[in-house]
């Protein structure tokens, strides 16, 4: 396991990680559709994909807080486990 950072409040407390199997479409415009790792915060409750939470392939905490807020924030919701 990686180290978690929340791009919504920067805690260190990662909690329930869900491993999600659906099937992808390539044509929908809800980010959240290609998510398949996700991971809830202990702290603030946001549900946040696992790539941004474990800054995978290098991602930088700054580029992380940017993608969530641009790109999955607004659609965050628990209902997508």
């Amino acid at each position: 396991m990686n180290d978690y950072i929340c791009p919504e409040c920067g805690s260190k407390d990662g909690g329930l990680e869900t491993l999600l199997d659906k099937e992808m479409n390539e044509k929908s415009k809800d980010p959240w559709d290609s998510v398949l790792q996700q991971i809830e915060c202990s702290s603030c409750g946001s549900v946040i994909p696992l790539h941004l939470a474990e800054l995978w392939d290098n991602l930088s905490i700054e580029d992380a807080k940017k993608e969530w807020k641009e790109k999955y924030r607004k659609n965050n919701q628990k209902q997508k486990f």
